[in-house]
């Protein structure tokens, strides 16, 4: 019963997601504002309750479900949130359950992952997926508002995908 349960609140979850993405990229684009990145958080969120490869599996998939839905690059937004996992992966014993210090350094940790790794691709394909416009108009407002929406969208992400394991039973012991 509590196995079906949070297998329909993942579903769920995932519906809110792609709908309250679209609706805040539709609105948010329109006035020439990026914005927050809730695919990112969700990578994020399995950053943080996952082990490293499936943490890193997965928010390649919700990556890859962005760019799908966002007719974009595909692989682009995959290969950004794989980086973003990756840096979080890396820092997750030292992010708590709370606090606005660890909510910061969550934001911040995965955005610059996720434009590291635009950056990496930029250079490797010799395309201009990542300019100095972007940098300057595209990350600052998405940076901001991610961390703006970060604490109401963690409940929901805890709703949705379960609460976080404490830091003992993340790393196996």
């Amino acid at each position: 019963m509590t196995r079906g349960l949070g297998m329909l609140r993942g579903i769920l979850y995932f519906v809110l997601l792609i709908g309250l993405q679209g609706a805040l990229s539709s609105l948010l684009t329109r006035a020439g504002i990026t914005p927050p990145n809730l695919f990112l958080l969700t990578a994020a969120a399995y950053a943080l309750r996952l082990r490293a490869v499936p943490a890193l599996l997965a928010g390649y998939a919700v990556g890859l479900l962005q760019d799908v839905l966002g007719h974009g690059l595909l692989g682009l937004h995959a290969a950004g949130l794989a980086g973003g996992v990756l840096i979080l992966i890396g820092l997750r014993r030292f992010i708590t359950d709370s606090g606005v210090f660890q909510s910061i350094l969550t934001v911040v940790s995965a955005i610059l992952g996720q434009w590291a790794a635009f950056l990496i691709l930029t250079y490797w394909l010799r395309g201009g997926l990542v300019t100095v416009d972007a940098l300057e108009k595209v990350l600052p407002w998405e940076l901001l508002l991610t961390l703006l929406v970060y604490p109401l969208w963690s409940r929901v992400m805890s709703w949705g995908l379960g609460k976080r394991p404490s830091a003992d039973q993340q790393m196996g012991r």
